[in-house]
């Protein structure tokens, strides 16, 4: 999408050379995401909103619900079922929920490394994400 014009990447400098990213001037980035993890209700919330320029101007995000359970062979491994997708766009009618049942993907993440500002995980294919923990939500 960024090679078609549609996203415009993270953290490219606009036409001052400022780095949108980097440079704290309330410019906000095309794509964020974001993770809220319930331990209590076992439950994981990925939101990912992103900000399109063409064909037409659209912000949205698209919300997964995911549910998950600690591996009996691995401490450090957690089983996942994705239960639902949501798709919203601003300023739209569009707000659609797709719960995936019986057909919902799953998988497992592994934790390799954690401590209070990050966490690095693996997934059953192979990504490797990268999280940091928010300000606010610092030890």
């Amino acid at each position: 999408l960024e090679n078609l014009g549609i996203l415009e990447p993270s953290g490219r400098k606009d036409a001052t050379g400022d780095d949108s990213k980097e440079a704290g001037g309330g410019k906000s980035t095309p794509v964020r995401s974001s993770q809220a993890i319930d331990m209590n209700r076992s439950r994981v919330r990925n939101v990912v909103s992103v900000e399109l320029r063409r064909p037409l101007p659209v912000k949205g995000s698209l919300i997964v619900d995911v549910g998950f359970k600690p591996n009996r062979s691995d401490e450090r491994r957690i089983d996942v079922k994705f239960d639902s997708c949501r798709l919203q766009l601003q300023n739209s009618p569009i707000d659609i929920t797709f719960p995936l049942g019986i057909v919902g993907p799953t998988g497992w993440l592994r934790t390799g490394y954690i401590d209070d500002t990050m966490r690095i995980t693996r997934g059953h294919k192979g990504s490797v994400f990268i999280l940091s923990r928010t300000a606010k939500r610092r030890g």
